[in-house]
């Protein structure tokens, strides 16, 4: 079969953005596929140096949603990072067939640049109501305020702003990048991390590595690295490709992406009152105040979250939402109740699991996946250093 490498920064549980996203699909190719799924344990140190204390938690967290959802270590092989030390001297070795002027251009690298680069922005610039002038939509609403709706109607501007705020911050993150202006947040091993990710999947001569459209620039690096080596120095891997999968969107209860660190997921471990609070508290279309209004659900986290998990209805409550037939309570009652039947199964699972049980599956995995780094590193020595 085949070889496929996919894996995941030790995070903690697991949402249901990674359960559509990854997971399931995960769940699909070991059925088909010699599957390698790593705890990326290194690689959540490469912009946060000081998250080691939380990894071992954070990978058993993880690694008991991903096998309470069905990944099989009968079938996969599950392994943490760090536990195959041949990761980093062929890391190494990778290393001096990229130049720094090639990892500059990597997109993941310049959005964590100017992600730095907002956050400054942020606290240098102060956008306040009073010192804010602007015409349309805010003048419209000033009015608004001064009537018998005024808490709404300050909600509604508030809003406006935060989006005038958020928008103008992005503008000011990504105008001129120029690599001088580097953030001194930016480590070494941060600007490396695809080099990394090139050892990662070759050391295993993944064959195939499930990614989305978006990610295609990530993979390339790794091809031509492997590509490089072959060249330079013999035969030894295959070239990488992408195995394209569909990536469903689904936003966070704040309408931004789904993530632990915005607050704003919902994960498969909740509990049915916990499922419902956070549909309950999700923002929905700011402008479908009330049920008879038409609402726009391609903006809406509770719409997403339909088509990913009530495919079924998805169409009818599109319609109805926009004529304004549906209301957001009804609507997020019908959801809250799908998530709860669509995550029990894996929740009852999970409770099974004891740490002790899942830290055996990390080490057998280990093992196996170091057995086989071994093989792969004993191979490019020979062709390394075949003229000494």
């Amino acid at each position: 079969m085949k070889v496929v490498l996919s894996g995941m920064r030790p995070t903690g549980r697991m949402h249901v953005g990674h359960l559509k996203g990854v997971l399931e699909n995960w769940v699909k190719l070991q059925e088909n596929y010699k599957c390698y799924f790593e705890v990326a344990d290194w690689h959540a140190l490469t912009d946060e140096p000081t998250r080691n204390r939380e990894v071992l938690r954070n990978t058993l967290d993880m690694v008991k949603d991903w096998l309470a959802v069905g990944i099989d270590p009968k079938k996969s092989v599950i392994f943490r990072q760090s536990l195959v030390p041949q990761h980093a001297e062929i890391h190494l070795i990778f290393s001096m067939l990229v130049s720094v002027n090639r990892l500059l251009r990597n997109p993941t690298f310049k959005e964590k640049v100017s992600e730095l680069r907002k956050k400054k922005s942020e606290i240098k610039l102060s956008l306040n109501l009073e010192n804010l002038s602007v015409e349309g939509e805010v003048g419209g609403i000033v009015e608004f305020i001064k009537g018998e709706d005024k808490e709404k109607g300050e909600k509604f501007l508030r809003g406006v702003i935060g989006r005038i705020k958020e928008e103008v911050l992005e503008r000011l993150s990504f105008l001129d990048f120029d690599d001088s202006l580097i953030p001194s947040e930016i480590s070494y091993g941060f600007l490396g991390y695809p080099v990394l990710q090139a050892a990662d999947i070759l050391i295993y001569k993944g064959e195939l590595v499930p990614v989305g459209e978006d990610q295609l620039p990530h993979l390339e690096l790794s091809r031509e690295i492997a590509r490089d080596f072959n060249r330079i120095y013999g035969e030894v891997f295959p070239i990488p490709e992408p195995l394209l999968t569909e990536i469903p969107k689904i936003l966070g209860i704040d309408g931004r992406k789904m993530s632990k660190s915005y607050n704003n997921a919902i994960f498969i471990s909740d509990t049915p009152e916990e499922i419902t609070q956070k549909v309950k508290k999700s923002i929905t279309d700011p402008m479908k105040i009330r049920k008879g209004d038409p609402g726009r659900p391609e903006i809406c986290p509770i719409f997403y979250l339909h088509k990913a998990f009530n495919p079924d209805e998805s169409y009818e409550i599109e319609e109805n939402c926009r004529k304004g037939v549906l209301g957001c309570v009804d609507c997020k009652n019908r959801i809250a109740g799908k998530l709860i039947s669509a995550l029990e199964p894996y929740r009852e699972k999970a409770g099974e699991l004891s740490d002790d049980l899942i830290m055996d599956v990390i080490r057998e995995g280990s093992k196996v996946a170091r057995e086989r780094a071994e093989e792969t590193v004993e191979e490019v020595r020979r062709v390394l250093w075949s003229g000494s």
